[in-house]
């Protein structure tokens, strides 16, 4: 995220050439910005095609022009630090969708914003002291011999400086901004990475139960639903995307798992980034002395000692799929020259589908308690904020009126 007026200047000129820079200023002077967020309507699918085949627009962090050029110009939106942020230009783009029986479907949002660095690391557990060869290759810990030093609590520490950039959308109820409001959170590592493995890739996936999504926008993961009815936000119903993957003691803490292989040898943690993720579904408990290799350094082919050294890293959270009402919302980003992408979806109105026992008759499923039904016609309030690299320094906008326009 920008920390610095001159690299804050330059982003926003790269993203908006019209903004005009007077001559002796380093800051970008903005005209009017219009703030309000206009959802259109578009097709889920491809109605006009004999295919009838999906629409382009994934959910994959890699917005193209196919699919957002149908939602107009972005709106442009000033982010105002907040507890130390700086601030900068957000974009947005919207529409929202219905299927070829005219049914309403889902709601997308694009979120665009300059960022010098990506961060994507969440509390890790740090290595102290662990230092598993020397410079010749001799081994240092012999856990034959009783060298417990790889599971000390003393080893390890957690790392509370170190977080993953975050965004938090809310969706009021009403354009005067009124609770219940919804509450989506996206983290670049807690919730980003759990996307569904292929099954044609990893044939243990689907008995593994991480396949989920792979044929519907099978590059997205899920933000973390949440609802605020005025007092702060709480959790929807169901399991989080991340839990904690390490036991607290006393004198420090251990790590319980580490990055595993999948069902094919040659590729570590079922293709998720091993630097930052651990797959529960194919995970390795940190217990073996025979682990000497650090996965997060296993392909890394400018590292030649792959094995543990003082410095390293294991993530601190274990990743997993959602349930219940944590499977609502989708999302993937993708980081590239200083600019985050971010692609988020949304059922118009959210169901609870365990009323109907196979899940194939949308007449018995129940509307979640916990998520803001979205109209098309209707207008509603929206806000923005960016962490970055924090859980306290951030960037906000202004309560931005959202209207889903009708066909």
């Amino acid at each position: 995220m920008p920390r610095h007026s001159k690299v804050r200047a330059g982003i926003l000129i790269a993203i908006l050439p019209w903004f005009a820079v007077s001559c002796g200023t380093k800051i970008a002077t903005q005209p009017g910005l219009s703030e309000l967020v206009t959802s259109v309507p578009a097709p889920e699918e491809y109605l006009t095609s004999p295919q009838q085949e999906h629409r382009e627009l994934l959910v994959d962090g890699r917005p193209t022009p196919i699919e957002w050029n149908v939602s107009g110009n972005p709106t442009y939106t000033v982010m105002r630090g907040i507890n130390g942020g700086g601030d900068f230009i957000l974009g947005i783009r919207s529409l929202w969708t219905y299927t070829r029986f005219n049914e309403n479907a889902a709601i997308y949002f694009l979120l665009q914003w300059p960022d010098p660095s990506q961060s994507v690391l969440e509390t890790p557990i740090m290595n102290d002291s662990i230092d598993t060869f020397d410079d010749l290759g001799n081994l240092l810990i012999d856990c034959r011999a009783g060298d417990d030093k790889m599971f000390r609590p003393t080893s390890w520490h957690i790392d509370p400086s170190l977080h993953e950039d975050q965004v938090v959308v809310e969706i009021f109820s009403d354009s005067l901004g009124d609770y219940p409001a919804d509450n989506w959170r996206w983290g670049a590592a807690t919730t980003d990475p759990v996307f569904p493995s292929s099954t044609v890739e990893f044939l243990g996936a689907a008995a593994d139960g991480d396949s989920t999504g792979q044929f519907t926008h099978p590059a997205a993961g899920f933000m973390e639903d949440r609802f605020d009815p005025g007092g702060g936000p709480v959790d929807d119903q169901g399991r989080l995307t991340f839990f904690r993957n390490y036991t607290q003691f006393p004198n420090g803490v251990v790590p319980n798992f580490i990055a595993g292989k999948g069902t094919r040898d040659t590729r570590l943690n079922r293709g998720k980034p091993t630097a930052y993720t651990i797959w529960s579904y194919v995970n390795k408990r940190f217990q073996d002395c025979s682990d000497s290799l650090n996965p997060v350094r296993i392909d890394d082919t400018s590292i030649r000692d792959k094995s543990w050294n003082p410095g390293d890293y294991v993530p601190s959270s274990e990743l997993i799929f959602p349930t219940l009402s944590q499977k609502d919302v989708l999302a993937r980003g993708s980081w590239a020259t200083g600019k985050w992408n971010l692609e988020i979806r949304r059922e118009l109105k959210t169901y609870d589908k365990r009323a109907d026992v196979n899940g194939n008759n949308p007449s018995l499923w129940i509307p979640w308690s916990d998520d803001v039904p979205l109209v098309p016609g209707r207008r509603y309030m929206m806000r923005v904020t960016v962490y970055d690299a924090s859980r306290i320094r951030a960037s906000q906008s202004a309560m931005l009126p959202l209207y889903l326009k009708p066909r």
